[in-house]
């Protein structure tokens, strides 16, 4: 790294978790994905196990909550006892629809109420705060690593990953938390975000090349399930070529949900709540929250649970609980002698078998998914994520795939950091899918003219009917005109082009708005009266190009009525790694065009 070429820029991956976090980074001149270097010396993590230490826990404590502290703290440097705040990631996809595929008590008020945030600060300012000491640890290595007067001039491209099932909104506002924290400060500098089983196939798929005996074969499927902290992301690919170059192609809709490895403590909670009580559900976040003693005493026996465990002991989790009564029926649950939670195997499978139910039941619906479609079968399982490194995870999927002549494999790197180091290989190497198969239907409300005898009986709380000024035609609004359907092919090539025609008095407004709508259903709904459409948010168009004394207009009583046909473009797979949006008139871009998102 002594020599920095001309052009070269630095890539750099961001895995930005629900409960542990990873950065990773390359040169662009670099040959090989063995050149990826994934960062290990996060602040506060030599007193950790080295495997780990490839992420950091997604913790923040703040300051002003947390006496002893003289700054902001996040990661291996938020100690047991502080006030802290985890899990955050989840509250950043809060609004949301539900999906069957979600823990069902995920955002259930009260309870151990285990994602809190700090009084006066949002999901996005925790996210900033994290990403914040990220960036700090960041911009000390690469000082370390390539020299800080050898920076001034080297652009960085960032690459964010998120959940492919995440919301625009959620996208936004990661991308937008990670500017705020420094990221891409510098005109030179970018800021893109990649889904999370795209930069896991990345890798996984691209690292498979180079084994003796290769999976990753033209003319066979591949579903790469991505098993994170929070959510479960699963996306199938059919390999389309791996000479010249590695190429896919999605062939299904990809499936998530919110049942990760959170959902186990979730579970933990409620056990416990069912078991203690007052006894268990009084004590503070810090004695039982993420974070704390109890719960890293559970992360580590979590993270090794697997049913060829030979002892049948139960296993001790120390937690004091002042106002519990023991009882020679509570023995069996609390050992009053070492101040210990009793938890035996059977209890574990309680615990994770809900959660491995859900997971192998978004794997069956894209397995049957496929079989539907008449598509390549899949022959390969590319299991990743940080749950994704769970022994009994591994060994309940094992069986479902052995089952069905399926093949279950993890990522010869690991599945623990496949995820950010694939966000470098795209950087490096570009985008390896060809197409994707769109996971929503995205459109418009429209209106059309009212007709009683057809309309009647429409829901006045969604829909109204409206007069046009010129015409003085009636119309009825709340139809839903969908520009692009769930389940079509799309590539960096697509694109929505969708035209308005606006009717104005006097004067044209110096900014247009239009709200875009999504749905996930297979069969999209007609009208707003149907179920499952949200609100993706509301693009604000400025027409600063536009001279209003060329437009079409028409004078009636003194008044001047102008007509005003524009045209909002959206890039579906644009590189930015979210929607992108130009607006027209006449074939000609009049202004800028961004989604609004309010938190």
């Amino acid at each position: 790294m002594d020599f920095i070429a001309k052009r070269t820029k630095l890539i750099v991956g961001i895995d930005y978790g629900t409960t542990y976090s990873g950065l990773s980074f390359a040169l662009s001149n670099a040959t090989d994905f063995k050149d990826i270097f994934p960062w290990t010396k996060y602040p506060g993590s030599s007193s950790h196990g080295s495997e780990h230490c490839v992420k950091a826990p997604t913790r923040v404590a703040f300051m002003d909550e947390n006496p002893e502290l003289d700054d902001n703290a996040w990661g291996y440097q938020v100690e047991p006892g502080m006030k802290t705040y985890a899990w955050t990631k989840l509250l950043l996809d809060k609004s949301s629809l539900m999906s069957e595929y979600d823990d069902p008590d995920l955002y259930l008020p009260g309870g151990m109420d285990i994602m809190q945030l700090p009084k006066g600060r949002s999901a996005k300012d925790v996210t900033t705060e994290y990403l914040r000491g990220m960036k700090a640890m960041f911009d000390d290595a690469v000082k370390e690593h390539l020299g800080s007067h050898k920076m001034e001039d080297l652009p960085i491209e960032f690459w964010l990953t998120v959940p492919a099932s995440w919301s625009e909104k959620a996208k936004l506002l990661t991308k937008s938390a990670a500017r705020d924290a420094g990221f891409a400060a510098r005109r030179m500098d970018k800021i893109m975000l990649i889904s999370e089983p795209e930069a896991a196939a990345q890798l996984a798929l691209k690292s498979s090349l180079h084994r003796l005996e290769s999976f990753v074969k033209p003319n066979t499927g591949v579903m790469v399930c991505d098993c994170g902290g929070g959510t479960v992301d699963i996306t199938t690919y059919e390999v389309e070529e791996t000479r010249p170059t590695l190429e896919l192609r999605e062939i299904a809709v990809g499936v998530a949900g919110k049942c990760g490895g959170t959902f186990v403590d979730r579970n933990l909670f409620k056990l416990m709540a069912d078991r203690f009580g007052d006894a268990f559900t009084s004590l503070g976040p810090e004695e039982i929250g993420p974070g704390s003693s109890f719960m890293d005493q559970f992360e580590l026996k979590k993270k090794d649970f697997s049913k060829k465990t030979p002892s049948k002991r139960a296993h001790r989790l120390m937690l004091h609980m002042p106002g519990l009564k023991v009882s020679s029926s509570m023995e069996k649950y609390y050992e009053r002698r070492s101040s210990s939670v009793l938890l035996t195997q059977d209890d574990y499978k309680m615990l994770f078998d809900p959660v491995i139910n859900m997971i192998i039941r978004l794997v069956e619906e894209q397995v049957n998914q496929i079989e539907w479609n008449k598509e390549r079968p899949i022959e390969t399982i590319v299991l990743v994520g940080g749950f994704g490194s769970s022994p009994y995870l591994k060994e309940q999927l094992t069986e479902w795939c052995q089952d069905r002549g399926i093949r279950l494999t993890t990522p010869i790197t690991g599945a623990w950091s496949a995820v950010v180091c694939g966000a470098v290989l795209r950087g490096l190497e570009g985008s390896i899918v060809r197409q994707k198969k769109c996971r929503r239907h995205y459109g418009y409300v429209s209106s059309l003219e009212y007709d009683p005898s057809a309309h009647a009986g429409f829901d006045a709380q969604k829909r109204y009917v409206w007069t046009e000024q010129i015409t003085n035609v009636e119309y009825l609004t709340g139809f839903m005109q969908w520009e692009v359907y769930k389940g079509e092919l799309i590539d960096y090539e697509t694109e929505i082009n969708s035209s308005f025609s606006s009717n104005f008095v006097d004067n044209v407004p110096t900014t247009q708005k239009y709200t875009l709508y999504s749905c996930n259903l297979d069969d999209a709904p007609e009208t707003t009266e149907g179920e499952r459409i949200e609100k993706v948010g509301e693009v604000v168009a400025t027409l600063d190009g536009l001279n209003q004394d060329e437009l079409k207009h028409v004078k009636k009583h003194g008044t001047t009525y102008y007509s005003l046909p524009l045209t909002l473009n959206i890039r579906l797979d644009d590189e930015v790694g979210h929607l992108a949006f130009r607006i027209f008139y006449q074939d000609r871009e009049v202004g800028k065009a961004a989604i609004n998102i309010v938190e």
